[in-house]
């Protein structure tokens, strides 16, 4: 069946989700504050819109894929946002990655005109999301989520649902602790493989014969670069790169719900400094 389908953020994420929709043969309405995703969507089939709100004229689902949790309430609630135009019945299913309150907050207001809303934040990457392989993990009613999971399968291997919304950030930010925290011991273990005399294809192959294996090691090849970039230090005023974005939502959930994460901490402290042994290594 087709499906009336919005994305809103055209970046790693949306722009695939989007060309994956389109090749589905489901009608897709798409936004980004920049022209360029837009227009090249435009030009296989995509309803270019000029904001939010004309999305969600046009859609029965949208996908919200922007960077934060400002971006996520002014895509929504801001002039140009989809509150005014949402329709009841229509589902908001939230891809980014923000903590549980703005989700819950969002939810709440949007039930008040008769609007579902889905906690989907997403793992996987941009090679998952050309491959439609993407995890969702997902918070909400099962009812919901069985309304939109035609549309979901298009661009997830994987779908768990997680509980209410507000579950499916708090799976996220957990699973973002693992997998910060991953790559950093990653590095470290090729710093000190490879100063001992060991080269690092050699030290990498054993790392996946062993119990040191995991899913960053397997797609580093990949990937490693771009999360090697994001332990840069970068300029006060910048928004850190989103794996340190993460680790900061992860240690304020962590506040809020009185866990202490000692080697979360350390390994915030640690990204944030630019720190990170071998971030900067082209060896790894």
């Amino acid at each position: 069946m087709q499906a009336n389908v919005g994305v809103v953020g055209l970046g790693a994420l949306g722009r695939p989700i989007s060309e994956l929709l389109l090749k589905a043969g489901h009608r897709v309405a798409v936004y980004d504050v920049r022209a360029e995703p837009v227009d090249a969507l435009k030009q296989i089939g995509a309803r270019a819109c000029a904001s939010p709100a004309e999305v969600a004229q046009h859609s029965d689902i949208i996908v919200s894929l922007v960077l934060d949790g400002a971006q996520t309430d002014n895509i929504i609630f801001g002039a140009a946002g989809m509150l005014a135009t949402l329709r009841p019945g229509t589902i908001l299913a939230i891809g980014s990655t923000l903590s549980p309150a703005p989700v819950k907050k969002i939810a709440a207001a949007l039930s008040d005109k008769g609007v579902d809303t889905l906690d989907m934040p997403i793992s996987g990457g941009i090679v998952a999301a050309r491959e439609g392989a993407l995890s969702l993990m997902v918070g909400g009613p099962q009812t919901v989520l069985d309304r939109a999971m035609p549309v979901l399968r298009v661009f997830a291997r994987e779908v768990t649902r997680t509980g209410d919304v507000g579950s499916g950030q708090a799976a996220k930010l957990a699973h973002q602790l693992v997998f910060a925290t991953n790559v950093m011991a990653l590095l470290e273990g090729l710093a000190l493989g490879v100063a001992g005399g060991v080269e690092p294809a050699a030290l990498k192959q054993v790392f996946r014969q062993g119990l040191a294996n995991s899913a960053v090691l397997q797609v580093w090849g990949d990937l490693g670069p771009r999360w090697k970039s994001m332990l840069n230090a970068t300029p006060p005023a910048e928004m850190p790169p989103n794996m340190r974005k993460d680790l900061h939502l992860v240690l304020e959930y962590a506040r809020e719900l009185g866990v202490n994460l000692y080697l979360g901490t350390q390994a915030s402290l640690i990204a944030d400094a630019g720190l990170a042994t071998g971030h900067d290594s082209d060896q790894f």
